[in-house]
């Protein structure tokens, strides 16, 4: 939880992620680990793969669990990551 500018106690939405083990540039994700805060919602925002992987863990009970839809969504992740760090090295 953080507190807003009003002193309010805002809930931060929290994801488990779901997709295989996989680091990022300025991050590491490990499947069926909660993560949340500003952080990851930057990380979302730059990584719209990552919407896919990282489940709101207050809508996990009716998500039906698809393995082979997110192995290959992890996978897309990483190759758009490798394309990130090649395109930043030139």
């Amino acid at each position: 939880m953080s507190e807003t500018m009003n002193g309010a106690i805002k809930e931060e939405t929290k994801y488990i992620y779901l997709g295989r083990n996989i680091d990022l540039p300025e991050f590491g994700f490990t499947k069926g680990n909660v993560y949340y805060g500003d952080k990851i919602e930057e990380l979302k925002k730059k990584y719209p793969l990552l919407d896919k992987l990282l489940i709101n863990i207050e809508e996990l009970a009716r998500y039906e669990k698809n393995e082979l839809f997110l192995e290959k969504i992890s996978q897309e992740l990483k190759e758009e990551i490798e394309e990130k760090i090649k395109g930043g090295s030139e």
